[in-house]
Order: structure tokens, then C-alpha cells, then sequence
């Protein structure tokens, strides 16, 4: 069961939140081969203030050897 957990700054509402969520999850499915109704998909709004102690450092950086992609470039 892939699970996705989007963490991204806060301001946005649920139906663009929703929208996000289908359109990886679409990608996902078809790219991975796994059914869509297999997907987990989380969505954290994080004030930007907060955003290096909230997520980089404490998920980000120990994640540093998994990531695929930063700033929208491979890693």
C-alpha cells in the first residue's frame, strides 16, 4: 500500500488539496503499476515560519540518501 504524505506551506484549500492528492496519485498508480485504490495520501499544512524546524530538519535531512528529487532537480 504506497503512502504519500505531502507536507507544504499553508494557505492552500481542500478541494486544491484534493486535487493535488488525485493528480500524484494518478501518476503514481500508472508509473508504479499499482492500482489507484491502493494509495494512502496525507496532507500537512505547515506555516512557513516553521517550515526548516517542522520539516527539514526533522524529516528532510534524515531522509538526505532516499531523496530522489530537491528543489524539483535529481538529486
Amino acid at each position: 500500500m504506497p503512502f504519500i504524505h505531502i507536507y507544504a506551506h499553508s494557505g492552500r484549500d481542500m478541494e486544491t488539496k484534493m486535487k493535488a492528492a488525485q493528480a500524484i496519485v494518478a501518476a503514481a498508480s500508472e508509473t508504479l503499476g499499482a492500482p489507484e485504490s491502493t494509495f494512502v495520501v496525507a496532507f500537512e499544512d505547515v506555516e512557513r515560519e516553521s517550515w526548516q524546524s517542522s520539516v527539514v530538519q526533522p524529516i528532510i535531512e534524515p531522509l538526505r540518501d532516499k531523496l530522489l528529487i530537491e528543489r524539483g532537480k535529481p538529486v
